[in-house]
């Protein structure tokens, strides 16, 4: 009897050991054009994709929501895809023609921005404010 009520105990506190979950939300703004799409990923330390969208713009700000993020390091990279292509267009020396912006708002200087500058602690649900380049 013993042996089953631990058995019943051990599994309640593994099925509810679930990693907590949260929700980022990210408030993008004042692009230069209500039109095209926004593609914006969120990245693990390794620059792995963990979640990505694909967000149809219609006016000069958006708000894309990453729900079921478990707790960890992050960054967010997003882009503006005016003419829908779905690549970020260039220009010479690799200049980005179309809109652009990263977590911690980190500027482009002589290059592009380092991803560790990028990086934010995610633990609870959390709204940022993304810039747009």
């Amino acid at each position: 009897m013993k042996t089953v009520l631990f058995s019943a105990a051990l599994l309640a506190a593994t099925l509810t050991a679930k990693a907590q979950t949260y929700t980022l939300t990210v408030k993008l703004g004042e692009f230069k054009a209500p039109s095209g799409t926004i593609f914006i990923a969120l990245q693990a330390p390794d620059q792995k994709q963990v979640q990505r969208q694909a967000v149809p713009l219609n006016t000069k700000d958006a708000t894309v929501v990453f729900q079921n993020v478990p707790e960890g390091t992050y960054a967010v990279r997003f882009f503006h895809d005016v003419n829908n292509n779905r690549e970020l267009d260039r220009g010479m020396f690799g200049i980005p023609k179309e809109e652009w912006g990263c977590s911690n708002n980190v500027k482009a200087s002589m290059g592009p921005p380092k991803f560790e500058d990028m990086l934010f602690q995610f633990t609870t649900d959390k709204t940022i404010a993304l810039r747009v380049n």
